[in-house]
């Protein structure tokens, strides 16, 4: 079936694009600290897939994980989105230009119908996922409160490609106010994500917005009313329907807007760490500047829990509803991660928080995945990786589940993350056409991905934030290229040992 998809596709013959099939008695290094290579083996080149196969050593690397490849001579480097460093010394140095040729040419094809997760054997009916029911989320959620409702003005994504269909929005709004959204880049709007069950003060609500655009556009008009701006008027109404709100945003020309239209609103100024996280990312995959980089990693990861710990603070201590201008995603997800206990599961994280977060609120995967950072949700994954560590029982799942995601979101058999919002999958109807890791996940609840140690934990739990170091590194990501102490693996197969018995 497959061979009959490759052949029979009609936009381009993929079979073309490869110059040479197989290298044979190809040594290869998988790790920076090999003093003598594996091999030799036999390199075969596939339209999805390159493969090293030798007597002791069998691996598959797809070309779209690859991020860049680097050739000396007849010495081939791959660079892989999930930061394995593969070094292929190949005899002849015409062998080794039309291999880099190759995967330079697969690994960057642009159609998304030509990946692999196109050419995966179909669903049959009673397998596809009929899709995130965001209307059933929101009722768990005790979503509208009082004073909101659900709309359908972004049905067939009128409004914004970024968003579901479904928006809860105050109560009294016309639809036609929400097109008018124009202050905020793809035209977003506040959307409230998380109810929060305050004891004295009652509900508060969690929201996030995408970044404002240029000052010049925040005075935009509607044409018969009298509100200066769309993105106050929402503010107003948090404010007079919760008592309290609170607004997390960088330091900017937003402070004047803010005081001016409504003094009663309270602004937290964050500061966010100098350095591009991107060059960070940049530098952990050099030998040499992996410290530097790394350094810069953590103090953002301490940053993101620390102001994620100052969060729950306004929403437990002082029943504040809080709306997050800044790392709107990241914030939200750690906020809701450790306020609700059902996302500490892996149904919880799987099926609502990633889909909720991230799927269905327009994070660019595939673009991102593309310049190989997809910055904002490793961050994300970081992060909550730091809470398994502070709180070893108090999560279903490893850190494993999380490297796997990781894996995923950058290349991938399934299609779950493809493309870079829901209007876009919807448009190729990837969940009909693709199978999904995220549902494979929930069905066959591997062993590797489960945490034995789980004992749920209701209620709250804050980040035990205290000096950047209390941050650790991420090593079995960032540095999985690199020889461990063995006494890790030891540890995993312990684990998994104790969680069968």
């Amino acid at each position: 079936w497959y061979q009959r998809r490759v052949r029979g596709h009609t936009p381009m013959e993929l079979s073309e694009l490869i110059k040479i099939k197989q290298i044979k008695e190809v040594r290869c290094l998988v790790d920076v600290f090999m003093k003598e290579p594996l091999g030799p083996g036999d390199l075969i080149v596939s339209v999805h897939v390159l493969c090293y196969d030798s007597d002791t050593t069998r691996f598959q690397v797809l070309h779209t994980m690859i991020q860049s490849v680097v050739q000396e001579n007849s010495r081939c480097t791959v660079y892989c989105k999930d930061f394995r460093t593969i070094t292929f010394l190949i005899e002849q140095k015409e062998e080794c230009d039309l291999l880099v040729e190759t995967l330079n040419l697969l690994s960057n094809i642009q159609d998304t119908e030509l990946t692999l997760p196109f050419f995966v054997k179909p669903k049959s009916k009673e397998e596809i996922y009929e899709g995130y029911d965001e209307v059933l989320e929101l009722k768990w959620l005790e979503f509208p409160p009082t004073g909101w409702k659900i709309s359908r003005a972004n049905s067939k994504y009128q409004i914004t490609e970024c968003y579901s269909e479904v928006l809860v929005i105050p109560t009294g709004w016309e639809d036609v106010m929400l097109r008018l959204a124009e202050c905020r880049i793809e035209n977003r709007v506040p959307r409230p994500t998380f109810l929060f069950h305050h004891p004295k003060k009652g509900k508060c609500m969690l929201i996030t917005a995408g970044d404002l655009k240029e000052a010049n556009t925040l005075q935009y008009k509607i044409s018969d009313k009298e509100y200066k701006d769309l993105d106050i008027l929402y503010m107003k109404h948090v404010l007079d329907s919760s008592g309290n709100a609170v607004l997390f945003t960088e330091a900017h020309f937003r402070d004047k807007l803010i005081k001016r239209e409504y003094d009663g609103w309270d602004h937290v100024k964050l500061h966010v760490p100098l350095g591009d996280m991107k060059h960070a990312i940049s530098d952990m995959r050099k030998k040499e500047m992996w410290n530097a980089g790394n350094k810069k990693w953590l103090d953002m990861v301490w940053f993101l829990l620390r102001t994620t710990d100052t969060i729950i603070n306004k929403m437990q201590t002082d029943g504040c509803s809080v709306l997050l201008e800044l790392y709107p995603r990241i914030l939200s997800s750690l906020t809701q991660l450790c306020l609700e206990s059902r996302y500490r599961t892996t149904f919880g994280l799987i099926t609502c928080l990633l889909r909720k977060e991230w799927l269905h609120s327009g994070y660019p995967f595939q673009s991102r995945s593309t310049d190989g950072s997809c910055t904002e949700f490793l961050l994300f994954l970081h992060a909550t990786r730091q809470l398994l560590l502070w709180f070893p029982t108090a999560f279903q799942y490893s850190e494993d589940l999380l490297i796997a995601i990781h894996a995923n979101a950058n290349a991938s058999r399934y299609g779950d993350f493809l493309r870079d919002s829901p209007a876009q999958r919807v448009a190729l109807n990837i969940p009909g056409r693709t199978q999904s890791f995220l549902e494979t996940v929930l069905q066959n609840q591997p062993v590797e991905y489960s945490n034995p140690a789980y004992k749920p934990v209701e209620g709250v739990i804050r980040p035990r934030v205290g000096a950047p170091e209390s941050v650790q590194g991420w090593g079995r990501l960032f540095l999985r290229n690199v020889a461990l102490d063995k006494e890790e693996d030891k540890l995993k197969e312990r684990r998994r040992r104790l969680y069968v018995s």
